[in-house]
């Protein structure tokens, strides 16, 4: 009886078991704030890039398609080059307006260990009106 009575009262270990219990799920939550992070930043990367590459194509009205795409991959930040799966920029003339549509697609690999997740893909369309 007297032992029973020693180890209920005994709380030796036990912030080792707490802290053994809780480490695996702040771990997951760390690495998932920073994958939700990394995609934000991608996406937001792609976007102004895309802006850039568009407004470039309507400023420049000499510019070929090749030149549209080459200023929107300088411009684009932070995604590594071989992350951009697609990229194309279409002229067409609609209604006699001339607009200019650019499509992109990142694809980024998840980092979290010991999971093998399949590649997070990310598309984004943009079209303008082109000036003549």
């Amino acid at each position: 009886m007297a032992l029973a009575r020693n180890l209920r009262r005994d709380d030796a270990g036990s912030f080792g078991v707490e802290f053994a219990i809780a480490l695996p799920v702040l771990i997951a939550l760390m690495i998932g704030i920073l994958n939700f992070g990394l995609v934000f930043n991608a996406n937001g990367s792609m976007r102004n890039a895309m802006g850039e590459g568009l407004r470039y194509a309507k400023v420049e009205r000499t510019a070929s398609d090749a030149d549209v795409i080459s200023v929107t991959r300088q411009s684009l930040v932070g995604v590594a080059p071989n992350a951009v799966q697609t990229l194309t920029f279409n002229r067409a003339t609609v209604n006699n307006t001339e607009t200019g549509t650019m499509t992109m697609t990142i694809v980024i690999q998840p980092i979290i260990p010991f999971a093998p997740l399949p590649p997070i893909r990310l598309t984004q369309t943009k079209s303008i009106y082109l000036p003549t």
